[in-house]
């Protein structure tokens, strides 16, 4: 299962976010296009997916990807259901070193 640890607003060319989650079970196949986040109007196949995901540990339990054009009122939507997102926040320090590239 996945948890939502921290949303976090980033600089780059278009509205973007990095997401930092724990997953209960430590895996470096975790269907990550499963991640996404309802478009009102859109089509499914035009839904955002998380972009450039990474694991944080060497357990594979804690991951951070980004995520462009995020809606912070709308939940995620994951193979383990909905998750609402918590308020974001600044970057913290542990995550100051993960780099944005564009995709």
């Amino acid at each position: 299962m996945l948890k939502i640890l921290g949303v976090h607003p980033i600089k780059a060319p278009e509205p973007c976010h990095l997401i930092e989650v724990v997953l209960d079970a430590p895996t470096s196949d975790y269907d990550w296009e499963k991640v996404t986040q309802e478009t009102p109007g859109q089509p499914q196949s035009n839904w955002q997916v998380p972009w450039d995901e990474r694991p944080l540990d060497d357990g594979g339990r804690r991951w951070a990807f980004f995520f462009h054009y995020l809606d912070c009122t709308r939940p995620l939507l994951t193979p383990d259901g909905s998750m609402p997102l918590p308020k974001p926040t600044r970057l913290p320090e542990h995550l100051k070193d993960i780099e944005y590239k564009e995709p």
